[in-house]
């Protein structure tokens, strides 16, 4: 439904690499998800927007849509926990339109680190969204970025009892990873030791922690999977109603089993690392030949300070929150404009870090 995003968060990837904050129509994507459950016979779905539910206007009309159409398809998004209490009321709309799984970023058990991350959120505002999701039959994953400098054995302790505590239906760790283009790589530039950006996707543990190898990280987040995982295995899935959120839950406890036989969960099989050996032989595979950036070359310009006649750089806000919040008539914050034309292809080097940006000539014929 959208790219971008509204808001400049400083560990925030999505609002510089697609510069621009753009919100497709509504009835468009209802559009194509008929034709993919019509010509492909697809029965799920997940939407990519970092937040779909910024706009709550066109998320409410996106949901009415597929009512009013009967699409009849489950889907899932990902979306922050100040708009689930913010819609609490809404929330049994959102399911009657088939959405069955929501992955809250919830971030963190510790109100510490919240505050790190200008979260602008609580401990308890999380527990209260996976709760509110649950009661209205909703498939819940609290999401937990680990794997910061400062990480230790008894603060991922600390979120595994959280976890427990929330009752979220699943629940993720990802690795911390700081893109080359953000600012607060910029930030831990001399704790950043890894530039193999191949390796950047939220399961290989990038950041060293001061008080622990990455080969005890991975094995203390794996022990946290296998402890929660084998909890709701046990008693919470087999009694987890009847339906769609019933089946749901056997499929994802199915597709993890899968991946754990297989080794292919946290790309395990292809980093040596298995329970019942010594988290000493984990190898992750780094490529040490790969060099950092110069960051005038990872940099760009984005569209959000547009509006603005200064050349000022636009205040850090915390996701989802910032003194331009969403206006109802357009759905589209104040310093954002409208649409504009791409003129600019980011495309990857494969053989280096670095970024390049090569000029496109015309405009581009596709409303992203």
């Amino acid at each position: 439904m959208a790219r971008g995003g509204p808001f400049t968060c400083s560990f925030c990837s999505q609002w510089k690499f697609w510069r621009d904050y753009r919100i497709r129509d509504p009835k468009r994507v209802v559009d194509e998800i008929e034709t993919l459950k019509r010509n492909h016979d697809v029965g799920i779905l997940i939407l990519g927007d970092e937040e779909p539910t910024i706009d709550k206007k066109k998320f409410v009309a996106f949901c009415n849509e597929l009512i009013e159409r009967k699409v009849d398809i489950l889907w899932g998004i990902n979306t922050r926990v100040t708009d689930i209490l913010r819609d609490e009321e809404l929330l049994p709309l959102y399911r009657k339109a088939g959405l069955i799984h929501v992955s809250l970023g919830t971030e963190s058990a510790s109100q510490l680190k919240l505050d790190l991350f200008n979260k602008e959120t609580t401990v308890a505002q999380n527990k209260k969204a996976v709760q509110l999701l649950r009661d209205a039959g909703s498939v819940v994953e609290a999401q937990f970025i680990v794997g910061m400098e400062n990480e230790t054995a008894e603060t991922l302790e600390e979120t595994c009892r959280m976890a427990m505590d929330w009752k979220p239906d699943l629940a993720n760790w990802s690795m911390y990873t700081p893109w080359p283009f953000l600012d607060l790589f910029r930030d831990l530039a001399d704790k950043v030791e890894v530039f193999d950006y191949e390796k950047c996707h939220f399961v290989t543990p990038i950041i060293k922690p001061e008080a622990m190898d990455r080969g005890e990280l991975l094995d203390r987040v794996m022990k946290n999977h296998r402890r929660f995982s084998l909890k709701k295995s046990l008693f919470s899935y087999p009694r987890a109603g009847t339906g769609q959120r019933r089946r749901y839950l056997l499929g994802c406890l199915k597709a993890f089993l899968k991946a754990g036989f297989e080794r292919k969960f946290y790309d395990l099989g292809k980093v040596d690392y298995s329970a019942l050996q010594s988290k000493k032989k984990v190898d992750l595979h780094f490529d040490g030949t790969r060099t950092r950036a110069v960051d005038a070359d990872v940099e760009w310009q984005t569209s959000h300070n547009r509006k603005k006649k200064s050349a000022e750089t636009a205040e850090i806000m915390a996701c989802g929150s910032g003194k331009e919040q969403l206006d109802d008539d357009d759905g589209v914050p104040a310093m954002i404009p409208p649409p504009l034309t791409l003129k600019e292809r980011v495309t990857f080097s494969r053989g280096s870090p670095r970024l390049k940006v090569r000029q496109r000539h015309g405009a581009c014929s596709r409303r992203c």
